[in-house]
């Protein structure tokens, strides 16, 4: 299912001059079974606060969620995490990063905890990859190995490090970035949101700025797998958000669909302050 979140405007009737042009957001989230799995456990939702207030103070909220733990134990998770993260981050009155922080901290504490109260729910888990676009800013919330991507007219940045065994061993200089790519272990996932009773997100202020017509791609590993960022970067750049969206998903499918497939684009534009917006409204592509 595919949600597109575009705000609907009407002209303004003053008189006065224009006002400054800033920053606004349109995205497409769409996630898919893959090619192999018989279900879903991922979570993906781009939040725009329609209170001008909580959105110039905490920004808009992208988000992806892998689930783990098989059947529906993995969705369970994953949509906790989106849930719990969304609900706490904007009901705050604290900074954009120390609210991110205890948000990914409370959604770990409650799949913890409702695990910890399920037998069946055991080992139940997920990674979650979350910005926050606040004008020109992205703040990264990430635990796992879901990822996210600025791109740019040139280049395809990764602005998330993957929690994962064979991340680590690159790291350490125990592999090379090729052997990496075919590693037995690649799919090993040492951090994670809801298997301990704390987990250390990586939370910070990203020091690359979000500019009109930059595009931001937050991507499960079901799709990265099969498609590496330049190839991530040319499609995007080439379609628009909704069929850059579909097209990656139908390559990830085609070239082996071995896990779920999710794929958030958002787009930054300049959005004229002297228009009335109306609010958001979402729509069903599916």
């Amino acid at each position: 299912m595919a949600f597109l979140f575009r705000k609907k405007k009407e002209k303004a009737t003053s008189t006065h001059p224009v006002a400054a042009v800033k920053l606004d957001y349109r995205a497409v989230a769409i996630t898919d079974v893959g090619s192999v799995r018989d279900s879903n456990e991922d979570h993906l939702i781009f939040i725009r606060p329609f209170d001008t207030t909580i959105r110039n103070s905490h920004g808009c909220l992208a988000l992806v969620a892998d689930g783990m733990g098989g059947h529906s134990h993995g969705e369970i998770a994953s949509k906790m995490a989106a849930d719990i993260i969304t609900r706490h981050y904007f009901d705050t009155n604290y900074s954009v990063l120390e609210a991110l922080k205890r948000a990914f901290e409370k959604a770990n504490k409650a799949i913890f905890q409702k695990a910890a109260k399920n037998p069946k729910l055991k080992g139940m888990g997920t990674t979650c990859t979350a910005i926050i676009l606040l004008q020109d800013q992205l703040y990264l919330g990430h635990v796992g190995d879901s990822r996210a991507y600025l791109l740019k007219e040139n280049q395809a940045l990764q602005l998330s490090k993957d929690h994962t065994l064979v991340q680590h061993l690159l790291d350490t200089g125990r592999i090379t970035e090729e052997e990496s790519l075919s590693h037995p272990q690649r799919n090993i996932v040492t951090r994670a949101m809801g298997t301990s009773a704390k987990v250390k997100a990586e939370v910070s202020l990203l020091p690359v700025p979000f500019e009109v017509g930059d595009k931001l791609l937050i991507c499960s590993d079901g799709l990265y797998e099969y498609i590496k960022p330049p190839e991530l970067k040319a499609i995007i750049q080439q379609y628009s958000l909704n069929e850059a969206s579909r097209t990656l998903i139908a390559l990830a499918k085609q070239r082996g669909g071995h896990d779920n497939i999710s794929v958030l684009i958002v787009e930054a534009f300049a959005a004229d302050t002297a228009q009335i917006a109306k609010q958001t409204q979402k729509i069903n592509l599916s």
